[in-house]
């Protein structure tokens, strides 16, 4: 194939889809401008919310709870059925397998999640979501997709290859991810099931030295590689089976079944995509008088349930540090409800990460809930997504932020989203109380002393090694508020950088230490 001519000569083309399986695929190839490493073993589950989920009802501001019973009367959740997760939120109670994720400290919240200029059209939002965009600009890629054309920029070219000999990406369901859509191509190859297959029935030959010619040569050689991959992923399923008893039979948990079987089996593939739909609940999000059952709680429930067995299937195979998920939407809902029993499309939410070594917090201020509000008023955006994205390219990844600033189009500030990238002395959940001072002396050799403040209540400071990992718990207890200290020592730890993790139950600080 001659693929730089095809490329040049392919700008001035207007085709309609080909059709893979019924699924329409794009027929261009990659031309990246610069290349990075593998992704060094790990791997992102994007779990989409399609429809735009009600964030008030998942992550509950309790502080707000007054507020909310006044502006969200048919809908509120009731005050006592609601999960406590700290003192100052609480879940839906559908999500208690979400809870124990969150005790067990594999579970994160990010809240008021949104974009400037928001656009409340399903359609549209999607397509800035998916691709990373501003509101005001239409980009054609997606942002997982312009990652991969930066470390495969001849893809489809020669793969699989004894080098790539997995898919890039893969989407569970019936049609590819915009989000896997590179500069010319996707990357992704489509999943029903793990009994999908395909056999092309074009064959390899010589083609027309013709925009046209080197367009069907380039589909003929997609449909190939399409082939081996599903091969590939058919013969690793084949290696490995699912052992949590935790599944329940949901269509997000038939999704992540899959994919939780095939990183079992070995797969490499660093992307998988998933989704669950039904969230556009501007009627009967809930049932009068029983507001904790309902559409929305159904939902809520699969999701809950199906993330927990997939985390615990993880961890079966000793593949939770692995992986990273991330669970989103398009938007979020208005804070007042409507005549319908339901919410209307609205602007901020809360996205959630779930892993094994995601930072164990509430990350944000709750969103603040007036006595009146008009039926417009929406939960103001006070965090970028793509930071989100910004912050997992560049801690689950290890992107620079120049090469991150190529991928999403602009600078975006990296969250703290794991364990081992917390910000020294940086404090969550805007507390002016829980601290922990610079450790004396620093880097400690023998011993040393930690002081810290605590508000009171039950108190732990846990000791993790730079990538993650709990390496000591050094308190556990109900302490006083006030000024408390404590000895450390080495104990035949080695050399390195490490960090402290001192938490109540509403709050939680770090502080960096060195070893030498």
């Amino acid at each position: 194939m001659h693929r730089r001519k095809f490329i040049k000569n392919a700008a001035s083309l207007v085709t309609p889809p080909i059709l893979l399986n019924g699924y329409a695929i794009n027929v261009l190839g990659s031309n990246s401008g610069f290349s990075l490493e593998q992704t060094n073993g790990r791997i992102l589950v994007l779990i989409q919310l399609d429809g735009g989920n009600d964030g008030l009802n998942t992550l509950v501001p309790l502080n707000m709870y007054d507020n909310l019973k006044k502006v969200r009367p048919e809908i509120v959740l009731p005050e006592n059925k609601i999960l406590p997760l700290t003192d100052l939120q609480g879940l839906h109670p559908s999500m208690t397998e979400i809870k124990s994720l969150f005790e067990e400290e594999k579970m994160m919240f990010i809240q008021n999640i949104g974009y400037p200029t928001p656009n409340l059209s399903h359609f549209r939002s999607k397509e800035i979501v998916l691709s990373a965009s501003d509101s005001k600009t239409i980009v054609n890629s997606g942002w997982f997709g312009r990652y991969i054309d930066t470390i495969h920029p001849n893809y489809p070219e020669n793969y699989p290859s004894y080098e790539n000999p997995h898919p890039l990406a893969i989407s569970v369901g019936s049609s590819s991810s915009p989000t896997c859509q590179g500069l010319l191509n996707n990357s992704s190859v489509v999943l029903k099931n793990l009994t999908s297959n395909y056999e092309s029935q074009s064959e390899e030959g010589e083609f027309p030295d013709t925009p046209y010619g080197n367009e069907l040569d380039f589909v003929t050689r997609v449909m190939k590689s399409t082939e081996k991959y599903l091969e590939v992923v058919s013969e690793t399923a084949n290696t490995a089976q699912l052992l949590s008893e935790h599944w329940t039979d949901n269509s997000l948990a038939d999704k992540l079944k899959i994919v939780a079987q095939l990183i079992a089996g070995g797969l490499t593939t660093p992307l998988y995509v998933v989704n669950l739909g039904g969230f556009d609940t501007h009627a009967n999000q809930v049932i009068a008088g029983e507001t904790e059952t309902g559409k929305h709680a159904i939902l809520m429930k699969y999701v809950s349930e199906s993330i927990f067995a997939f985390q615990n299937e993880l961890k079966i195979h000793n593949k939770e540090d692995d992986v990273l998920s991330l669970v989103y939407s398009e938007f979020g809902r208005r804070i007042a409800s409507n005549s319908s029993s339901g919410t209307d499309h609205g602007e901020a939410y809360p996205m959630i990460l779930s892993g094994s070594l995601v930072n164990p917090l509430v990350f944000g201020d709750n969103p603040e809930i007036p006595e009146e509000v008009e039926k417009k008023t929406n939960v103001p955006m006070k965090i970028d997504f793509r930071s989100v994205y910004a912050s997992i390219l560049n801690q689950w990844f290890n992107l620079s932020t120049a090469e991150i600033t190529n991928i999403l189009l602009d600078d975006f500030e990296i969250l703290p989203i794991l364990k081992s990238h917390v910000s020294v002395d940086k404090i969550f959940n805007n507390s002016n109380e829980l601290k922990i001072m610079p450790v004396f002396p620093n880097p400690v050799s023998q011993n040393a002393t930690i002081q810290y403040y605590t508000n009171g209540g039950q108190t732990t400071l846990i000791l993790y090694s730079i990538a993650g990992q709990k390496i000591k718990t050094l308190l556990n207890a109900k302490l006083p508020a006030g000024s408390h200290s404590l000895q450390f020592s080495r104990n035949g730890l080695v050399n390195g950088q490490y960090y402290l993790v001192l938490q109540t139950q509403s709050e939680k600080v770090s502080q960096s230490i060195s070893i030498q």
